[in-house]
């Protein structure tokens, strides 16, 4: 696992004990200390202030995803060690990798 990958977590629900399995956006990878966004296929439901935190993944079949994709840039998650399958999916194309790094300073994203 590297950053950038997308790989399959367990991602819990917001305020709730459950999860679910899901893809999600590998963001940094320092030492056992690992960094995750969300990546979702609801984006037409979402408040205007939610979609603009939402990066849409043109290429989402060549970065493994099999319907289309928008990595939700809200907030980074630490990815715990028994959370995840080693099972990279894979990565966004160069085209979707430049854009997201435009995306990214465009926004009020921080690394925390």
């Amino acid at each position: 696992m590297e950053e950038f990958d997308i790989i399959v977590a367990k991602v819990p629900f917001e305020n709730s004990e459950d999860y679910k399995w899901r893809p999600v956006f590998i963001l940094s990878v320092n030492g056992r200390a690992v960094k995750f966004l969300r990546i979702t296929t609801k984006f037409a439901t979402k408040s205007e202030y939610m979609q603009s935190k939402y990066f849409e993944i043109i290429d989402y079949i060549e970065a493994g995803l099999n319907r289309q994709s928008w990595i939700d840039t809200f907030r980074a998650y630490p990815l715990d060690d028994e959370n995840f399958k080693i099972h990279v999916l894979g990565k966004l194309t160069e085209r979707d990798f430049e854009r997201f790094i435009a995306f990214l300073s465009d926004t009020d994203f921080l690394l925390k």
